[in-house]
């Protein structure tokens, strides 16, 4: 029992909403103010002038949630959106080549430290012993995640409206079918069985035994599953380990998920 009731709150408040694990101030309007990315002698600019050279993906942004995130110490500048994530854009505005342009600007896309300013909860399950390969450079935010995209799955994850499945499915082709035998998990996507940032478990897994599956497979009846007892065939990893469904993605042998 938690005896310290103001510290209980205050957890709840600033650590488990919309899976951003770090303390942000929340303006009048809703908006959250975080620190800017430092860019040494860049002072903001505001979204108005980013918009006029990226016309399309300021009118994507606006609808956005990144688009309420704002920068703190600088209040008069409105709708720093933008800024927020990318760093105060006078010199890459005043820059005359690309390659000037490139190096005046933060570009999360290169780098996760922009996005980790306010995702500590996913830096830290990048950290854990299986993780996709973000830390060792192999990969980078972008790579599953839109951040000017309107579009977002659920708070917290930007990926296509096509299903976070697809997002997936650009590495992971062998998992993602079509299968004549679908597992129907996989129509609600990987997290529903996949820690996707990172996790304790082999392969991302939510959890580590039977008791990934027994969340959708059981019933009042166990250890019958279906019309089938599992007294005997529960074993202490998950169920493909004995043998039996093998194929847990889906199948294009067997209706019970067997190669």
């Amino acid at each position: 029992m938690i005896k310290n009731k103001t510290w209980f709150w205050l957890m709840a408040i600033c650590v488990f909403p919309l899976g951003v694990a770090g303390c942000m101030t929340m303006s009048g309007s809703g908006a959250v103010i975080v620190p800017a990315p430092k860019i040494a002698g860049a002072e903001f600019v505001g979204m108005d002038t980013c918009a006029a050279c990226h016309e399309k993906i300021s009118k994507d942004f606006a609808r956005t949630t990144h688009s309420r995130i704002v920068v703190s110490g600088d209040m008069d500048v409105k709708e720093q959106g933008c800024e927020a994530c990318h760093g105060a854009g006078s010199l890459h505005v005043n820059a005359q080549t690309n390659e000037e342009k490139a190096k005046t600007i933060v570009n999360p896309g290169k780098a996760p430290e922009a996005c980790y300013q306010c995702h500590l909860k996913q830096k830290a399950e990048f950290g854990l012993q299986y993780h996709h390969p973000l830390p060792e450079g192999k990969m980078t935010c972008t790579d599953c995640h839109d951040p000017h995209s309107p579009e977002g799955v659920r708070p917290g994850s930007l990926t296509s409206l096509g299903g976070i499945d697809r997002a997936c499915a650009k590495c992971h082709k062998d998992q993602a079918g079509p299968f004549v035998y679908e597992h129907e998990a996989v129509r609600e996507g990987c997290t529903v069985c996949h820690n996707v940032h990172g996790s304790i478990n082999e392969k991302m897994l939510k959890q580590r035994d039977a008791h990934l599956c027994l969340r959708c497979h059981y019933q009042s009846t166990y250890p019958s599953i279906g019309d089938t007892s599992h007294s005997s065939r529960i074993f202490p990893g998950p169920c493909w380990s004995g043998g039996c469904h093998t194929a847990p993605h889906g199948s294009n042998y067997n209706e019970h998920e067997r190669l």
